[in-house]
């Protein structure tokens, strides 16, 4: 592992916003006071992503073993492999898993169930619409600290899908342990529309040495999930050509109760038990293309949020967001202006 000193930078919203031109290219500083509100979230910059080879970090997962660790993956063109590395973005190492190469990897989620650690893959981008099904595998968590550098990782499951009305393309999945299920998060309905998938399928396959691909399932529909801000014609000039995908939904993660979305300007936080409830709007600084997001170890008011290698190059960013604390088993207040 190659260890480099990077500083650490805890900010209030509006003075990250005004500090954000210092390393971020998508930020001019007279137009950064567009991005301060009073939205219950501290923005923390945690460093930048060190390994070249994860050029788009398309999905993000805590290590449920090491609260230090985070997992990730590549998006579409690239080989079945697993990376590790700090939450300061250091590179800790990168592991093949034992599969084909993926279609389009576009999400990942870590979960503990019945005394183990998982990580679940989705391989669910569908950018056109024409992919007769789409899928996620399931492996168990390796720990860094016994995993040889050599090991091929294997999956226990290996689960096709397609959805009740046609294909949907999505960049979001999460995994809830608590009511066993795992939702997906269509990313081009307006609004965007939960899924669910059984988690039982863990359990029937946890033994085999290597998933066979098993027979596709349907998953259920659950929810439309309202509240997403829609762009601005106006906004165009200062986003530029991803100025029509702002909210659409990249990445998502579940702690307890709660449900965190993140589209490319703003994360919303959801009460799983009230889906019909509007979310609570945090409000983020633009730093470029936001991929993914994951609720921090055994956290629910702390996540992490990893951003795309522009063109494979230039610089990506880790975050860390600490949300206000739940009162009453309350999420916050949805007044954000």
């Amino acid at each position: 592992m190659s260890i480099r000193t990077t500083a650490l930078y805890l900010l209030p919203l509006a003075l990250l916003a005004n500090a954000a031109g210092a390393f971020s290219e998508n930020i001019r500083p007279d137009e950064t006071k567009a991005y301060v509100s009073n939205a219950p979230v501290t923005v923390q910059w945690m460093g930048q992503i060190e390994s070249r080879q994860l050029s788009e970090s398309s999905g993000l997962a805590a290590s449920n073993f090491h609260e230090d660790i985070l997992w990730s993956i590549n998006d579409s063109g690239s080989n079945a492999e697993l990376f590790a590395l700090t939450v300061r973005g250091e590179h800790v190492g990168r592991w093949p898993i034992d599969l084909p190469k993926p279609s389009d990897w576009e999400a990942m989620e870590s979960f503990r169930w019945r005394g183990k650690n998982y990580l679940l893959i989705a391989d669910i981008g569908d950018n056109f619409a024409t992919r007769g099904s789409v899928s996620y595998i399931i492996l168990e968590e390796p720990d860094i600290k016994t995993l040889a550098v050599s090991a091929v990782l294997q999956p226990l499951v290996s689960q096709r899908f397609v959805y009740p009305g046609g294909p949907r393309d999505s960049e979001a999945i999460a995994v809830d342990p608590l009511r066993e299920q795992i939702l997906v998060l269509t990313k081009r309905t307006r609004p965007p529309e939960l899924y669910r998938l059984p988690l039982s399928s863990v359990e029937s396959h946890e033994l085999q040495a290597q998933a066979a691909q098993a027979q596709p399932i349907t998953a259920s529909y659950v929810a439309s999930l309202q509240g997403f801000e829609k762009p601005e014609v106006a906004d165009v000039d200062f986003y530029g050509r991803i100025w029509k995908y702002l909210g659409m939904p990249t990445g998502m993660s579940i702690a307890n109760n709660r449900l965190l979305v993140t589209t490319l300007e703003h994360a919303y936080l959801f009460d799983l038990d009230a889906l019909e409830t509007p979310p609570v709007r945090l409000t983020l600084p633009f730093a470029g293309q936001r991929e993914a997001i994951a609720f921090a170890k055994d956290q629910d008011d702390q996540a992490y949020v990893s951003h795309e290698r522009r063109y494979g190059l230039r610089a990506a960013d880790i975050y860390r967001l600490i949300l206000s604390p739940i009162r009453d088993g309350q999420l916050p207040s949805n007044e954000t202006r």
